[in-house]
């Protein structure tokens, strides 16, 4: 009879642990049925290693969804979440690129993981937001930043 109560015992607390998770698990973001389909294509492979001052471009398909505008292609620090640089501004979605640009920081000139966060918006007002995967920046004092691409 004591091994049936251990095992009853050992169930209800399984199971509370599996409760407690479950009510401790964050609510999924949801995402505006207007942004559907929005993604980043360019950069999308991990371990990339790009050189401040030099010309990148980040790259998207607008898929089914309703953006119209790419607000803005912000830099962002992958150690802090800091926003370093807004790359570029108001960009037509239809372009599918943002166009080559020189990789530039401000005034955080410090070489590490870095990510572009891509802001956009619907005809509707709708707020879509896409982040890339990490990259490398390298701050090389011996090779200054191009001043266009």
């Amino acid at each position: 009879m004591q091994f049936s109560a251990l095992v009853s015992f050992v169930s209800a607390i399984f199971a509370l642990a599996i409760f407690t998770a479950v009510e401790a698990a964050p609510a999924s973001t949801k995402v505006s049925a207007a942004c559907l389909g929005f993604r980043i294509t360019s950069p999308v492979a991990s371990g990339l290693k790009w050189t401040y001052g030099q010309c990148y471009s980040v790259d998207w398909d607008l898929g089914a969804s309703q953006v119209k505008t790419i607000k803005s292609v912000d830099l962002y620090s992958s150690s802090t979440k800091k926003k370093i640089a807004t790359e570029k501004s108001n960009v037509a979605g239809t372009a599918g690129t943002s166009g080559n640009f020189p990789l530039l920081m401000g005034d955080d000139l410090e070489s590490g993981n870095y990510y572009f966060q891509v802001n956009a918006v619907t005809a509707s007002g709708a707020t879509c937001t896409l982040s890339t995967v990490a990259f490398n920046v390298n701050v090389n004092p011996n090779s200054p930043p191009v001043t266009h691409c």
